[in-house]
């Protein structure tokens, strides 16, 4: 096998890997928004047919050279096509791809490697031989083809509870297009937590990317305010949780639970099977996430710095590098 950087927009192969065994932070649609940040990748079989794809966000900051996901994206792929029937011929393929990734980001040199892989991605090992450093990361995954009920009941005492005291409050819930409130009760929480965000490229997920196919977010009012919101991005397989976000000073510490509650009804709705929570490593958020009854599910994410920048990574990221 070999790997190759492909224009997917010619390839019309591409396309139908991508619905088969890919996501949305891997279409076209998706990717475009970064630019000629973006390098996508083709997986080749002997034969030189297109098997799966990848890509890359890569940029320069102070004259080096960065490879990691693109902003606001989980993870970048990859995603391939393995028909083998025997398990040990599925892993044989998938060791294989993995593999050859680990050695061609290892031979392109950048000066910072940090990518997260797709959760069905479970095989690090390539990485590890290569010097790469592993880092477990955990998101919930909620299953969808539950009854209402069944994902009611698996939810926390705690958050059955906020649920029903916001009921009882008055807020009222609705899903939303202005996604400037979404905007808003975002930028407002980063601030809050002293995180950054990327307010280019959140402005061009909101604005550019996001239509009634593949995007949907619910806001709570209180007295007509908006006081939290949630905004979600979508394929045919999954609904992702990518933006949340909540008024510290107009507060109601059940709008928050009460906006999820409905945004996760609604995605059952469309028909999708899974959501995820998109999960994070910060403890109070993970709690969060934790009380809405997903299954715990890990994902990998690995990095790699030329050995200065290693050295002065683990004074700022010690967890990570």
């Amino acid at each position: 096998m070999i790997i190759k950087e492909i224009n997917p927009d010619i390839h019309s192969k591409y396309g139908e890997l991508l619905t088969l065994y890919g996501s949305l932070f891997e279409s076209p649609q998706w990717l475009d928004l970064f630019g000629e940040n973006i390098v996508r990748y083709g997986l080749y079989d002997s034969g030189d047919n297109l098997t799966g794809g990848f890509s890359v966000f890569s940029e320069s900051k102070y004259g080096f050279s960065i490879c990691s996901n693109p902003p606001l994206t989980p993870w970048m792929g990859p995603f391939f096509r393995n028909e083998a029937k025997n398990p040990v011929r599925a892993m044989d393929k998938c060791k294989q791809i993995i593999s050859l990734i680990a050695e061609f980001i290892h031979k392109m040199n950048y000066a910072v490697v940090s990518l997260s892989f797709d959760k069905k991605i479970i095989d690090m090992q390539p990485f590890v031989w290569r010097d790469f450093k592993v880092i477990t990361q955990y998101t919930y995954v909620m299953d969808l083809a539950l009854s209402v009920g069944d994902i009611w009941n698996n939810m926390s005492s705690e958050k059955r509870s906020d649920i029903n005291k916001g009921t009882k409050d008055g807020l009222v819930v609705r899903q939303v297009n202005d996604f400037a409130i979404v905007k808003r009760l975002v930028l407002k929480t980063f601030l809050r937590q002293n995180r950054t965000i990327n307010d280019s490229f959140m402005n061009k997920v909101l604005s550019d990317f996001s239509n009634d196919s593949n995007s949907f977010a619910f806001a709570t009012f209180d007295n007509g305010n908006p006081i939290a919101c949630t905004f979600f991005v979508r394929d045919s397989k999954t609904a992702y949780a990518l933006l949340a976000g909540y008024d510290s000073e107009n507060k109601h510490q059940c709008a928050g639970a009460l906006c999820q509650w409905e945004a996760i009804q609604y995605a059952r709705s469309l028909g999708i099977p899974y959501l995820d929570f998109l999960g994070s490593m910060v403890p109070a958020i993970e709690c969060y996430q934790r009380g809405f009854g997903g299954k715990l599910t890990p994902y990998y994410r690995v990095n790699k710095a030329k050995l200065p920048f290693e050295i002065a990574l683990k004074f700022f990221k010690r967890r990570l590098f």
